[in-house]
């Protein structure tokens, strides 16, 4: 029977959805094969939480925790901790120190990814396509002009579950919308609004392959992806996406090269927009959201893949 800590908490702002999906991983995880604990990460110190109460302090010299007693060691870490610490990989760096073993991408992968701006820059190398697109740096004197049309997206560089996000129609209102985006990062980034179908793509190595699972189409009652339509039922999600097979095949080819160029590891999510049948790039989350109704779990049960059997392959994967 192994140990594994279910890294939750950080200060970032998907903090809520961190505790959700830690949840339901200690929920569904294998108690045949593994030993869940709910390894909470706050400002001031890590915690072990059981039925919503501290019951132990994480020492951070070895990544270790007393309870009833016991010291315990863990064998492996699940990550499930959306935005900074994890995902742009400041907490594997911790891991890699201590030679701890987590599911999720090394240090490099989660640095690159979450910055979506430099992240797509590179993919680019690779033949994906993506929008033109504009950083602003905070600090920095701006020039609002941009060279692509309105409407605009702008959204933070390093920051998920579309915190500071928002559609702009005209050019009088987009250094407001820049301004609310720099609450959530310095860097702010400004492209095309591509008008068409979004799409998503979860990618995992099952018996070391990298594997994608079915598509998932979104439909958002709103202007686009945002919180609401995310989290608060504000969206359709239509799993297998509803689009011809062969549109299918090319982003799950698209999402698997993305997977190998980037130098993945356990699963992600990549996100898309088909516009006049040519599918762009939106980003790449390398810890996607675990809640049940989340968007990988959906597609993992498309493909036949109990939320337990999904678990168990992020960890022994």
């Amino acid at each position: 029977m192994k140990n594994i800590a279910v890294v939750t908490g950080g200060s970032a702002a998907e903090r809520g959805i961190s505790l959700l999906s830690a949840d339901v991983v200690c929920q569904y995880l294998d108690k045949s094969k593994f030993t869940p604990y709910k390894v909470v990460l706050n400002e001031k110190e890590w915690i072990v939480e059981a039925g919503g109460k501290s019951i132990a302090t994480v020492d951070k010299n070895d990544f270790s925790a007393t309870i009833n007693g016991s010291k315990i060691l863990f064998d492996k870490v699940f990550v499930a901790l959306h935005g900074t610490p994890a995902e742009d990989g400041k907490l594997q760096g911790y891991f890699d120190l201590l030679n701890i073993s987590y599911n999720c991408c090394g240090v490099l992968q989660a640095a690159l990814t979450f910055d979506k701006f430099r992240c797509k820059e590179y993919l680019q190398n690779y033949g994906v396509n993506v929008a033109k697109g504009k950083v602003f740096r905070a600090g920095e004197e701006h020039n609002f002009n941009v060279d692509f049309e309105f409407p605009v997206f702008v959204k933070p560089n390093k920051n998920g579950s579309s915190y500071g996000a928002s559609k702009v129609d005209e050019k009088a209102t987009l250094e407001n919308a820049v301004n609310e985006a720099f609450k959530y990062d310095d860097e702010v980034i400004v492209e095309e609004y591509l008008k068409g179908i979004e799409v998503t793509c979860g990618v995992l190595k099952i018996n070391g392959k990298p594997t994608a699972l079915p598509l998932t189409e979104i439909r958002s009652k709103n202007a686009f992806f945002d919180f609401e339509a995310k989290y608060k039922g504000e969206s359709k999600e239509v799993t297998p996406a509803e689009i011809s097979n062969e549109l299918t095949e090319a982003i799950q080819k698209t999402s698997v090269r993305v997977y190998d160029a980037l130098g993945m590891k356990g699963m992600c999510r990549i996100d898309y927009i088909v516009k006049n049948n040519t599918h762009y790039l939106l980003e790449v989350n390398s810890i996607p959201g675990l809640t049940v109704e989340s968007l990988v779990p959906q597609q993992a049960r498309a493909f036949g893949l109990s939320l337990t059997e999904l678990f168990t392959i992020s960890l022994e994967g």
